[in-house]
């Protein structure tokens, strides 16, 4: 029953009332086989486990956590004996009608306690790892090294039981088991951590590169834009000669109104803004000037403070892009249809610390700032929701980064990075 309550635990596709009675047949029959073929119960145990299969989409996990809960009860079972014997041994209580009981209850307790701290340690594992619980390269790996134990541990138990194995010899096999157990966990762990560390530069090298050629791109896209803007000046002017020569008083006022709106329109350079050339990391300062200029567009009023060149900054470029993307996205949608809406960015240098300030202009407070930071809360009127978790996510690791959120007159998230 432990078994079937462990696999319950750590597979959430197993909770739901079919499973429960199938597991309680399952123990009966179980039970029934131990009563019969006590040699084999341990065996018969785990392919019993294994018509769980039936119930679940994730093959490969399933048998995973199926090789773990049967090898930790049996491990347990069996450690757990010498447990209960040490605890005997030492309030010097004998084996009667009485402490048999308690023999027993003191033994299931000790198992059950190590079978839920297994489970536990899977929900944790599978938490701060859960593409690799996913990935099929490290689940082959893993089922590899619990197969290898579990037939390693089924021969030796087959053997102790068929040929009359003293418990002495029995448990100084065990424990050469368990040794090589723990052995190939920490060779597993490393290798685990190696694949895992390489995948994470992998991908960091990835997004590294797609933000170099975003910001490429973008700075080309702002240096084109600027000389269409000349070139389409020179053409009106042009153009403009030889409309005066011609003798239509009509064509010559449109061709007016005409240039007088041009005019408006190209003086306003939407991709300038004082201060950004204080801003010396390429990413940050392409994506402030990208949403500065989306925010302009919708003619939201935008300002950058930074007096002190900012060049460099203890935090992946990358991170910190997304970072402020999310909020000045954020931003933007609060701003959006308030009269005399203001988005500001202030970058403040310190002798060992960088201050991000990103701020908006507010039509009605913020009562729970706490909410804002919380997945699937959102809050369009304030424009801060659900990217807000994510900038969580993004921060909270970042052993040298601090940050708070306040919304007085204004909503502010300020984002201190010291240096590291």
């Amino acid at each position: 029953m432990l078994v079937f309550l462990l696999q319950i635990l750590i597979n959430r596709e197993l909770r739901q009332k079919r499973v429960y009675a199938t597991v309680a047949v399952m123990t009966v029959l179980l039970t029934v086989i131990y009563m019969l073929y006590d040699d084999y119960s341990d065996i018969i145990t785990f392919i019993v486990n294994m018509g769980l299969l039936a119930f679940v989409r994730r093959k490969k996990y399933f048998i995973v956590t199926s090789l773990t809960a049967t090898l930790a009860y049996i491990l347990f079972s069996f450690f757990g004996n010498y447990a209960t014997e040490s605890i005997f041994h030492l309030f010097n209580l004998g084996l009667n009608d009485w402490s048999g009981w308690l023999f027993e209850a003191i033994g299931e307790t000790i198992v059950t306690a190590c079978m839920l701290a297994v489970a536990a340690s899977f929900k944790v594992l599978k938490k701060r790892y859960p593409r690799q619980f996913v990935d099929g390269l490290t689940l082959n790996v893993i089922v590899s090294a619990l197969a290898v134990v579990a037939v390693a541990f089924f021969t030796i138990t087959t053997a102790a039981d068929n040929y009359n194995i003293g418990s002495g010899f029995l448990g100084i096999l065990m424990l050469i088991l368990v040794a090589i157990l723990l052995i190939n966990a920490g060779t597993f762990l490393y290798l685990f951590y190696s694949y895992t560390l390489r995948v994470q530069n992998n991908r960091q090298a990835l997004e590294r590169q797609q933000y170099d050629i975003y910001v490429k791109n973008l700075e080309n896209s702002y240096q084109n834009l600027r000389k269409f803007r000349h070139d389409y000046q020179n053409i009106l002017l042009s153009l403009g000669e030889y409309i005066q020569i011609a003798d239509d008083p009509e064509l010559q006022q449109y061709f007016r109104q005409v240039v007088t709106k041009s005019k408006q329109s190209l003086n306003r350079d939407f991709g300038h803004f004082d201060n950004l050339e204080q801003i010396k990391d390429k990413p940050l300062k392409a994506i402030i000037q990208s949403k500065f200029s989306v925010a302009r567009q919708a003619g939201i009023q935008v300002r950058l403070e930074a007096n002190d060149p900012i060049a460099a900054i203890a935090i992946d470029s990358v991170t910190l892009s997304r970072v402020s993307g999310i909020l000045l996205d954020n931003a933007i949608e609060a701003v959006k249809g308030q009269s005399g809406g203001q988005i500001a960015v202030a970058l403040v240098k310190y002798p060992r610390m960088v201050e991000l300030i990103f701020a908006n202009s507010l039509n009605h407070p913020i009562e729970r700032l706490d909410e804002l930071m919380v997945a699937g809360h959102t809050s369009k009127g304030a424009g801060h929701g659900q990217g807000l978790a994510t900038v969580r996510e993004l921060l909270d690791p970042l052993a040298n980064v601090t940050y708070e959120v306040s919304s007085h007159q204004r909503f502010e998230f300020i984002i201190s990075i010291e240096s590291e």
